[in-house]
């Protein structure tokens, strides 16, 4: 099985636009509760990683889904194209934007969510 959160996360870490518009307040799983109301943050999940391209009885590959939301409460299209950007970087590809207008902070969340397929090196 192959981990793709913390590559995803140093990525974003490390990715200079990222970095001016959100900092290091990037989360793998969920938002610690001292940074819910200061935005903008980013936080990455993995949805799903499943095995793929059988031969011989053994995974060739695995198709991965992950799943990145982000909170802000300016104008969300500037965050959304560098992490659009980022994640086409690593060979991931969009599959959906869901926005949500969270009313009791006054917070935009986009959600987004990327797939991509990694090969398994072949044992020798």
């Amino acid at each position: 099985m192959i981990d793709l959160e913390v590559p995803v996360i140093d990525t974003l870490e490390t990715d200079e636009e990222v970095l001016r518009l959100v900092g290091q307040k990037i989360f793998r799983f969920s938002v610690p509760t001292e940074f819910a109301d200061q935005y903008p943050y980013i936080r990455v999940a993995e949805l799903d990683n499943t095995d793929n391209d059988y031969a011989d009885n053994k995974a060739r590959s695995s198709d991965i889904d992950i799943q990145i939301d982000f909170w802000t409460i300016e104008d969300p299209g500037v965050i959304q194209t560098a992490i659009d950007g980022v994640m086409k970087s690593l060979q991931f590809r969009r599959t959906g934007v869901t926005p949500f207008f969270e009313e009791e902070t006054g917070a935009i969340r986009k959600s987004m969510r990327y797939t991509t397929k990694v090969k398994f090196k072949e044992e020798i």
